[in-house]
């Protein structure tokens, strides 16, 4: 064989799209924000995210739909054998997205070790390595929708 096994991993952190998306729970600094899609009111009426926690609130469309689009993108560079040296052990985001009108649910969690970060799925062996840049414009949208 040509490949090795890490060819053949989904690199997609996430396998949610922002379309199919209905609720984000995002864990960082032991605050969860908690986000939710409702439907829209009346005909052809857009649907709208909302803050359910830790404040109550309706989204910007443009600014919800940025973290959407951020998140769903995460794309893996490369994968370690093991979770030793990735900081997983103190996580520095924590992210539970339901999608597919709730039957699915995607997990990931993220740590950073100086300009490397790292992400681990349950149910998969080892870590994986992200673009430090994906990781901080994710964590600059949380930055403006938890506001």
């Amino acid at each position: 064989m040509k490949k090795s096994a890490d060819d053949y991993r989904r690199k997609d952190v996430f396998e949610f799209r922002p379309f199919n998306a209905t609720r984000i729970e995002i864990t960082r600094n032991g605050q969860t924000v908690t986000l939710e899609r409702t439907k829209g009111q009346g005909e052809n009426a857009p649907d709208k995210w909302k803050r359910v926690s830790p404040t109550a609130g309706d989204l910007d469309k443009e600014k919800s739909d940025g973290l959407l689009g951020k998140l769903s993108n995460i794309r893996v560079t490369s994968f370690v054998d093991s979770n030793a040296k990735t900081g997983l052990d103190k996580p520095a985001m924590s992210v539970v997205v339901k999608f597919d009108e709730g039957k699915k649910e995607d997990r990931a969690t993220f740590a950073q070790v100086g300009n490397d970060v790292f992400v681990a799925r349950p149910g998969e062996p080892g870590a994986a390595k992200i673009d430090a840049a994906d990781f901080n414009d994710v964590m600059k949208s949380l930055d403006e929708i938890s506001k």
